[in-house]
């Protein structure tokens, strides 16, 4: 065995019989090697398995220390250099480890690839602009607009009510502190804006970035075929915010409890603290180099969604929200932070999640792709216990949502087995927030 290779290696036939995708590409030869390479590490890494031909027959090499030679310079000679391994030699054919790159884009003499699916593209312009800005090379709202004129475009009353919340001296120029908050830059004389400033102060922010807009729609029932009301939100991200809030609030019904306290209970079908947070997660998150979508407000009878260009951010999972904190567009959180919207602490999640479990809400449903969505649950209109468990709150909005189900039903809701499921319809009996009708296998269980 030849110094160096792992002696670990792989069952050739059945990666041929698998055959080639997104991890797994085969070279007959030499040729062509560098374009393989960049395009895995520009994408999530793969192998290269030298020595099987497109149709899946072994043509076997010798893995000679010359051979080793030649594949590591292949490597070496991409920008930035690659690192590769010899990870197998199996029946003469050689294995190639492609990690994934830690510094995209990577490229060879021959262009920009990515690998997509069971093939390796070469990336236009347009697709190598959108791979650097994937990498956090470039970001959005720290990049200068030149086509912005102060103070031709600027606000200036939006500036003062900015400065008035950050408690910023009213004497104090504009343009000077717009400098020293990193949102400017003085070049020759002229005052030059970055993207976060035009979308805080500009008079007309959607001149310059039409779909850095918010969309409100109300929806008669669960699906959106039937709009009741629709509102278009632009301007600066104070207004979007605003006006997405008021439009909220218009439909948001309270209820109220009267106890033997002073004071009586108020409910919400939603907290409004939660759907700031979420407006203002959107407003600050979203991926703004995507200019074919905006902000969506959905609102149906029982239930509420906030969708926004741009799933999660590079090194994020969905588990970490609420406990990491990571920034798509770094200047306009800290735009926010200073108007005193938010912490800048990565809590946001964090704030929804409390404040729907307050309001007897059930917990968030978050997904993440090319959107990152946000639906809240209606607080069932009956609901007036405070000690309720986070799943017996998915059971109360359940049975609201269906008018009656059955155990199993709620078995596949939880996620849980008959037993446990049975002792949370139960806890819910006592608690006079549900009733059980029907006997045997027609049981049902309803408001």
């Amino acid at each position: 065995m030849l110094k160096g290779v792992n002696p670990k290696t792989s069952n050739i036939s059945s990666v041929i019989k698998e055959g080639e995708g997104q991890k797994i590409e085969f070279k007959e030869g030499l040729s062509s090697l560098a374009p393989e390479m960049v395009a895995f590490a520009n994408a999530n890494g793969g192998r290269l398995y030298i020595g099987i031909t497109d149709k899946g027959d072994v043509k076997p090499f010798s893995l000679t220390n010359r051979l080793k030679s030649q594949l590591q310079d292949t490597a070496r000679h991409c920008d930035p250099p690659l690192q590769i391994k010899i990870s197998g030699y199996n029946d003469g054919v050689i294995i190639l480890e492609v990690p994934e790159g830690h510094d995209k884009p990577y490229r060879c003499k021959e262009g920009f690839f990515l690998r997509i699916g069971s093939t390796s593209q070469k990336l236009t312009r347009d697709e190598i602009i959108r791979l650097i800005h994937h990498a956090g090379k470039i970001r959005f709202d720290e990049m200068i607009n030149e086509e912005f004129v102060y103070p031709h475009d600027f606000d200036d009353i939006e500036w003062q009510e900015f400065a008035k919340l950050a408690g910023y001296r009213s004497a104090m120029k504009a343009e000077d502190m717009l400098v020293n908050l990193g949102v400017a830059e003085m070049q020759e004389g002229h005052v030059l804006l970055t993207n976060a400033a035009i979308l805080f102060f500009a008079k007309n922010p959607q001149r310059f970035y039409p779909e850095a807009k918010t969309t409100c729609l109300k929806y008669n029932g669960e699906s959106r075929y039937d709009i009741a009301d629709r509102r278009e939100f632009g301007g600066t991200l104070l207004k979007q915010l605003n006006g997405a809030m008021a439009f909220f609030d218009r439909y948001n019904a309270k209820q109220i409890r009267i106890t033997g306290s002073p004071r009586h209970e108020e409910w919400e079908d939603y907290p409004a603290v939660a759907i700031r947070e979420g407006m203002i997660n959107a407003l600050i998150h979203r991926d703004y180099f995507y200019d074919s979508s905006h902000i969506y407000f959905h609102l149906y009878d029982s239930r509420l969604e906030i969708d926004n260009p741009g799933g999660l951010i590079k090194g994020l999972i969905l588990t970490d929200l609420g406990s990491k904190a990571a920034r798509r567009n770094r200047m306009l959180a800290d735009l926010m932070q200073r108007a005193g919207y938010i912490e800048n602490a990565g809590t946001g999640i964090l704030r929804i999640r409390e404040a729907l479990k307050k309001n007897n809400n059930p917990p968030p449903e978050i997904s993440a792709a090319n959107f990152f969505s946000i639906r809240l649950t209606i607080r069932p209109k009956n609901l007036t216990e405070e000690n309720l468990s986070d799943r017996q709150r998915r059971l109360m909005a359940f049975i609201s949502q269906r008018g009656s189900v059955s155990k199993t039903e709620c078995m596949d809701l939880l996620g849980l087995g008959s037993d446990t499921t049975l002792s949370e319809l139960k806890m819910l009996i006592q608690k006079g927030l549900v009733r059980q009708t029907g006997k045997g296998k027609n049981t049902r269980y309803v408001l």
